[in-house]
C-alpha cells in the first residue's frame, strides 16, 4: 500500500472511531444495562411527548430522589454522620466536658467507633451543631463535602455520587422534568450538595433541626438552637407528606432503598399519571452488599423496578 492511501485509510479508521466514540458519549444512560435502560428512556420519552399515551403534562413531571444508599454510598456511615465526625473533630476534647452524652461521642470519634455513632444517630446530628449557624454549617458540609475521603473508597465524599443515577437526573431534567431530594438527611446538608448532583437547592427536602433567628452584629443569623424537631423528620409518612407540600403533587418517578422510603414510593407507584418506581438493590461487591428484604417484597408485590447494582449498571461512581 502506498504512503498516501496508507495515510488516507488511517485518518478514515479515526474519524470513524471518533465518531463512534461520540455517538456512545452522546448516549442516554450510557451507564445503564438493558433491558432497564430501554425501560426508562421509553418511559421519559412517551411522559414528554404530548402525542404519546404516556404523556405527562410539564407541571406534572415530578420526579424525587432519596440521597443515601440511592445517590450516593451510604456505609460505612450516612454522610452526614461523616459531617458530625469532622464537626467533632473541631471541638473535641472541649466539647466532651459538657456532659457524659458528650463525652461518649469524643470518646467514639478518638476510638474510631462509628458503630457508636451511628446508633445514637440524634445525638451525634444535634449535639456537635448547636450554637452553630446556618451558614456556617453548611459551610461545613460543602467543605467536607469536597474534601473530606470516604473511609473505604479512599476518595472525596462528591465522588462517591452513583454515576448512572447522575446520569438519570440529568436525562430526565433533559426531558422537562422537576428534580428533588427527598431524604432523612437535614434540608441545610442537601442544599449544601445539591448542585453538584444537578439538583436546585429551592428542591431539597430534608428532616429539620430545632432553630431560631438571632441578631448579631446589627445582621440575623439563623441558629442551631437544639435537637430533632419531631414534626420534621423527613422518613416515612413524612417522606410523602413533605413532598406533596412541597411540589403539590405526587412524584411521576421517584428512586428509593429503604423502608424510611416506602411512602414515597408507594404514593408514586399510586399516580394515575404514568409513573416509574425504582428500588435500588445493593448486590454488588464494587460498592458494598445489603439488602432490605421487606422493601424488596413490597417492590415485587407492587410491580415496581428493582435496580440491580450489579446487574443493571456498568460502572458503580464517575
Amino acid at each position: 500500500m502506498r504512503p498516501s492511501v496508507f495515510l488516507r485509510w488511517l485518518c478514515l479508521v479515526s474519524l470513524l472511531l471518533a465518531l463512534a466514540a461520540s455517538a456512545a458519549a452522546q448516549e442516554p444512560l450510557a451507564s445503564w444495562r438493558e433491558p432497564l435502560r430501554g425501560q426508562i428512556v421509553a418511559y421519559a420519552a412517551q411522559a414528554a411527548d404530548p402525542a404519546s399515551p404516556g404523556f405527562v403534562p410539564a407541571h406534572q413531571r415530578v420526579a424525587a430522589f432519596d440521597l443515601d444508599g440511592t445517590f450516593i454510598a451510604e456505609r460505612p456511615n450516612f454522610f452526614v454522620l461523616e459531617v458530625a465526625r469532622e464537626r467533632l473533630r473541631s471541638i473535641c476534647p472541649a466539647f466532651g466536658q459538657e456532659g457524659p452524652q458528650q463525652a461518649k461521642l469524643c470518646q467514639a470519634l478518638a476510638q474510631e467507633d462509628r458503630r457508636y455513632i451511628r446508633k445514637n444517630l440524634d445525638q451525634a446530628l444535634s449535639l456537635p451543631f448547636k450554637g452553630m449557624s446556618f451558614a456556617g454549617y453548611r459551610d461545613l458540609v460543602a467543605r467536607v463535602w469536597q474534601k473530606g475521603i470516604h473511609p473505604k473508597f479512599k476518595r472525596p465524599f462528591k465522588d462517591t455520587v452513583y454515576r448512572p443515577m447522575r446520569e438519570l437526573v440529568e436525562y430526565l431534567k433533559g426531558k422537562g422534568f422537576t428534580v428533588y431530594l427527598n431524604s432523612g438527611a437535614d434540608a441545610l446538608s442537601l442544599m449544601a450538595i445539591s448542585t453538584s448532583l444537578g439538583v436546585e437547592p429551592s428542591h431539597c427536602i430534608g428532616t429539620r433541626y430545632q432553630a431560631q433567628p438571632q441578631e448579631q452584629g446589627g445582621r440575623v443569623e439563623l441558629m442551631r438552637t437544639g435537637g430533632l424537631d419531631l414534626d420534621f423528620l423527613n422518613l416515612g409518612a413524612n417522606k410523602a407528606l413533605n413532598m406533596y407540600f412541597a411540589a403539590g403533587r405526587a412524584p411521576v418517578l421517584a428512586a428509593g432503598n429503604s423502608s424510611g422510603d416506602s411512602w414515597l414510593l408507594r404514593m408514586t407507584g399510586d399516580n394515575p399519571r404514568p409513573h416509574m418506581v425504582l428500588v435500588i438493590n445493593h448486590d454488588d461487591p464494587r460498592e458494598f452488599v445489603y439488602s432490605r428484604p421487606e422493601l424488596l417484597a413490597m417492590a415485587k408485590e407492587r410491580g415496581w423496578r428493582v435496580v440491580s447494582m450489579r446487574s443493571d449498571w456498568l460502572t458503580i461512581f464517575e
